[in-house]
């Protein structure tokens, strides 16, 4: 294993070891396990239905994006792709994305670059989705948020700031193309030619990766697909309400799985294989502290909401990371695919 992925690992797991200490410190294990056994089995398995259902208008968003890259793209073939990259991100974190890139560039012999920008174009609409309820939660929700979570306005504040600022560039490049990163890269050319070249190349990717966008059905599709996709982990969360009777113990509706739903994924943000850890902690303190739900039950709710995603991705995608990690390794050691000839 390259000592910069070594690196990853160690640091992803020593952060998923601390944010799970902190989940489970304090909590029986007995009372634990006694709230993971009530769950209805009827309701996970709905939940497990929605969690591989979303994959799909990820791949549908995602085509629309490769549209500039090639149309011959595959509905299961991008599928297929985002799944690799989904078990690849239960091993070594953020590592999904260049997984998924690569997945495909194999499968449908497409330029890397090309691909790996819509992946860049398509986290930034994943974090304008996540600001935009991230606003609706604080909105309804501030001071039992801020008394839970402090840090949380100051983030949504960063996150805004971050948010118009890509738009701003996203805007740029999509009106002004060429012109733009010309204007983009001379500030930096004065300080490094080196890191000015390197801006320009990012750049670039980021406008191709706007491409399948200019048209008025890439904006339908994209505003579609991303708000089926985000109704689908909404509902997820939602149905595992079910499961544990969390409506009728505790009265909690399906604002409240948005709650839950929206500053666990702020959590996952902190880079943990899975988001071990991070997740269990976020959304169990959620619950406990904002949904007033007791601890053990919140933390049971995290731990079995963790698993089940991360059983469903790793099933569905783990066979394609492992062929696609052979298939890389037998490459490396003979280009040509023939044993012995150089």
């Amino acid at each position: 294993m390259p000592i910069k992925t070594l690196l990853k690992f160690s640091i992803g797991a020593a952060l998923a070891a601390g944010f799970l200490w902190l989940a489970f410190k304090g909590v029986a294990p007995a009372e634990l396990w006694s709230a993971v056994r009530q769950a209805s089995a009827y309701w996970l398995a709905l939940s497990v239905f929605l969690l591989f259902l979303s994959v799909f208008p990820r791949a549908w968003r995602w085509r629309i994006l490769l549209k500039p890259v090639s149309r011959r793209i595959s509905f299961l073939g991008a599928s297929h792709a985002i799944l690799v990259g989904y078990a690849a991100t239960n091993v070594i974190s953020r590592a999904g994305e260049i997984a998924r890139g690569v997945a495909l560039q194999k499968d449908q012999r497409l330029p890397l670059s090309g691909v790996l920008a819509t992946i860049l174009v398509e986290r930034a609409i994943d974090m304008l989705a996540l600001l935009i309820f991230l606003g609706g939660v604080l909105y309804f929700t501030r001071d039992r948020i801020t008394a839970a979570f402090p840090w949380m306005e100051g983030v949504a504040l960063l996150a805004l700031a971050a948010t118009v600022g890509v738009l701003v560039l996203f805007a740029l490049l999509s009106v002004y193309g060429d012109r733009a990163l010309i204007i983009l890269r001379l500030p930096v050319r004065w300080v490094s030619r080196a890191a000015a070249e390197r801006l320009n190349g990012i750049l670039r990717s980021l406008f191709e990766g706007l491409g399948g966008v200019h048209e008025i059905s890439g904006y339908a599709g994209i505003l579609v697909s991303s708000i089926l996709l985000n109704l689908s982990y909404i509902l997820a969360s939602y149905v595992t309400f079910y499961a544990f009777g969390f409506p009728s113990r505790y009265n909690l509706g399906f604002f409240d799985a948005v709650v839950v739903l929206v500053i666990s994924t702020i959590g996952v943000i902190i880079p943990t294989p899975g988001g071990t850890g991070t997740y269990h902690y976020f959304c169990s303190q959620t619950l406990n502290l904002v949904c007033e739900v007791p601890i053990a039950d919140a933390l049971a709710y995290a731990t079995v909401m963790h698993g089940l995603a991360f059983a469903t991705y790793m099933v569905a995608g783990g066979p394609g990371l492992i062929r696609l990690m052979l298939s890389r390794r037998l490459s490396a050691v003979e280009p040509d695919g023939v044993p012995g000839r150089k």
